[in-house]
């Protein structure tokens, strides 16, 4: 037990309050977002394994390849009124169709036995002169003609923008169209979501949807309104009702006899009728929803937990199989849903007080044991039950490490100066990583790939010569770094190197990997943007910051000269413990990058721009729009290997138009090439062209095409 200065209960119960209070708030401002994770893991465990309600129909491999998807939709109007004569409740034909067929085209009338169409084609009359005058087949005049008592149990996705007016016989023939019910056929079938999730994880509850419409075609007449709205019910995309789904693994074969029915469209609609009704006896007392693609196609899929679960099937889902989950979970009343409020209440005491109690009384080994075995059980609870299933598992968690970490942080707080200290004078990152540590252990030096970043005022040694106050030389560069380099580390995560005088150097530590490796420049770039952007404000308004504590014309002539650069380079360095072994260390890196980052840095002085950066970066640039402008692939002083390097800044500067850019490579190219220029350089480049022309001057332009500079 440790001897901790918190042993008073009358100082424990505030801290357990404290900590279930947060969860009660965390629960209620994160609803179960947070622990997506581990329900989508449960869902996938208790997976729904039948339909009872429904029934998707495809379009299968029977139906021949040279059948398209619009010259079958007779087959699917025939499966319709086939399916609604044996019983069946009602039908969603999930395609979006258009009003406005091509009639003078064939078009399926149904499917024989042996495999072969039975077509409608468009006819020929002969006109007075002889020649053949096409006219629409039979179908093609309305390719989803289908009887009255039919039409009153079909529903169709939203048409092409602007045809809902169209009547409604050019799609379902005359005798339908008269059948067709005052609010319509047309029913949503959108995707809802919440807080922006690609996932689809909700069933959508508006009248106007689909899956409504279809459980009403199963529901008695006048009830259902307790099917419809419940308890548990959310809000989606800020207006849409909608509840959380239970979904059965993706299917991409026929499955006419399973407990998941999957029907071929080419049976129903089969030539042969005894066959076709056979079939669409499977369909009696259900609801069919129509995919026009085939089971294993790869087209009009969701992203779901099946999708993204731990353990899952890792497979997308049919958007038709989605819809008929949909409706088998309202009908059912078996969705997912999380415990009542006072169940989730006395959860959070239970973890307060473990969490406060054990952080206040045991070492911290036992601590996150009895943590991981506590966060484990309630984790195994979305497990247990198949219907309560989204049990706040990542709050209960907060709430524990909440109760420890309030009684550790009141601890170190009393018991200790150090970590305040730390926290002060060691990087945020340095310090987690070496706190880490095990007792007793050294960290050993590693060697890892890092984006390094330096940055660098132009003008500092003559601005402390203006500034005669050393302390106000202080207060200054701490106002600068505070407004312009704090970003680096607290929201790009930054490592800081150093501060020395006026430079700063901070880096990030990545994976050799291709996708970290775009992602960490992605980041470094960002934030050498962002840096310039902070610094370039400083700068602007020093005079007014300023004003009454540094005299006006020195403020004046610092305002004139001062400036800054960044250079961003990558590769190996060796990060770990330098100084002594007894004595004051220090933790940071060494290796090229370093030198050649401060190389590249200096070399802002002489372009016009603000960032240069090396070939690493640009990938990034160019997947984030950010424009980049090649310099020339330099050999800098003290390095014997050269890099190509490049000035990268924002597309709305004038600098980095595409028309500049493009006539500043063309100049360049002349130059390395020929040893003279062959184009005229764009005068928002003067400084670069002296540049570059002095170089040449000193005949610093290697044959092989390198700058061999030969200062710092």
């Amino acid at each position: 037990m440790l001897d901790l200065p918190i042993n008073r209960w009358i100082v424990l119960i505030p801290l357990i309050a404290a900590a279930f209070l947060a969860g009660l708030i965390l629960d209620r401002l994160a609803d179960t977002a947070i622990d997506d994770w581990i329900h989508d893991s449960a869902l996938v465990f208790q997976a729904r394994e039948d339909w009872r309600y429904t029934a998707v129909v495809v379009l299968d491999h029977g139906v021949p390849i040279d059948v398209g998807r619009k010259q079958a939709l007779p087959l699917f109007a025939k499966a319709t009124e086939r399916i609604i004569a044996a019983g069946g409740k009602g039908v969603f034909l999930d395609a979006v169709v258009s009003k406005e067929m091509e009639g003078r085209m064939p078009y399926a009338a149904c499917i024989e036995p042996s495999g072969a169409v039975q077509w409608s084609q468009p006819r020929c009359a002969a006109s007075p002169t002889g020649e053949c005058r096409m006219s629409n087949s039979e179908l093609g005049n309305a390719p989803l003609q289908m009887p009255a008592f039919a039409i009153e149990h079909f529903k169709i996705a939203p048409y092409f923008s602007g045809q809902e007016a169209l009547p409604d016989f050019l799609l379902y023939g005359l005798e339908a169209a008269f059948a067709v019910p005052e609010h319509g056929l047309v029913a949503s079938d959108r995707l809802v979501t919440k807080n922006n999730s690609p996932i689809s994880r909700w069933l959508d509850l508006s009248p106007d949807h689909a899956v409504v419409a279809l459980t009403r075609f199963i529901l008695p007449q006048n009830t259902g309104d307790e099917y419809l709205h419940g308890p548990d019910d959310e809000l989606c995309d800020g207006r849409h009702p909608c509840r959380r789904i239970r979904l059965s693994k993706p299917q991409f074969v026929i499955s006419e006899e399973g407990n998941r029915p999957i029907i071929p469209v080419s049976r129903l609609a089969s030539c042969d009728s005894e066959i076709a009704e056979r079939t669409a006896a499977l369909l009696r007392d259900k609801v069919a929803v129509f995919q026009l693609t085939a089971p294993d196609e790869a087209t009009d899929v969701l992203v779901t937990p099946m999708t993204t679960g731990l353990f899952g099937p890792h497979l997308p889902t049919h958007g038709a199989q989605f819809l008929a989950d949909a409706v088998e979970t309202l009908l059912n009343r078996d969705h997912p849903r999380a415990p009542a409020l006072t169940v989730k209440a006395a959860l959070f005491l239970t973890a307060a007080m473990i969490g406060v109690l054990s952080g206040a009384y045991l070492k911290q080994s036992f601590v996150w044991l009895i943590g991981g075995l506590f966060i484990a059980a309630v984790g195994s609870l979305c497990y247990l039950n198949d219907l309560v299933q989204l049990w706040p598992v990542t709050a209960s968690m907060i709430v524990f490490i909440a109760g420890v970490g309030q009684t550790i942080g009141i601890h170190l707080i009393i018991g200790s100066r150090e970590g305040k200290l730390i926290i002060n004078y060691m990087p945020r990152q340095i310090h987690n990583l070496l706190i880490s540590l095990k007792p007793n252990e050294t960290f050993q030096n590693r060697r890892r790939f890092a984006l390094v970043l330096m940055s660098d005022l132009a003008g500092y040694t003559t601005v402390t010569g203006f500034i005669k106050d050393p302390a106000e030389v202080l207060n200054l560069m701490n106002d600068y770094l505070s407004e312009t380099s704090l970003i680096l580390q607290d929201k790009y995560n930054g490592w800081l190197e150093d501060y020395v005088g006026d430079m700063v150097c901070y880096y990030w530590p990545y994976q050799c990997n291709e996708g970290e490796n775009v992602s960490a420049c992605a980041n470094a770039l960002q934030a050498a943007l962002e840096l310039v952007t902070l610094q370039k404000r400083f700068f602007a308004t020093l005079e007014e910051r300023y004003d009454r504590k540094i005299e006006a014309d020195v403020l004046k002539r610092i305002h004139a000269i001062i400036d800054a650069g960044v250079g961003l380079t990558a590769g190996s360095v060796v990060m770990g413990d330098l100084g002594p072994k007894k004595g004051v260390r220090k933790f940071g890196i060494l290796g090229d990058p370093m030198n050649l980052a401060a190389r590249v840095e200096s070399l802002t002085r002489l372009f016009n721009t603000e960032i240069i950066v090396t070939e690493d970066f640009i990938g990034a640039a160019r997947q984030l729009n950010y424009p980049a402008r090649r310099l020339g692939r330099l050999q800098v002083k003290g390095r014997n290997e050269p890099a190509n390097l490049y000035a990268v800044g924002h597309a709305g500067d004038p600098r980095f138009s595409p028309d500049a850019i493009a006539a500043w490579e063309n100049w360049l190219t002349g130059i390395e090439t020929y040893g003279s220029a062959t184009s005229e350089c764009p005068e928002v480049y003067r400084k670069d062209r002296s540049t570059i022309t002095k170089w040449l001057e000193r005949r610093l332009l290697g044959a092989d095409g390198v700058w061999h500079l030969d200062e710092k």
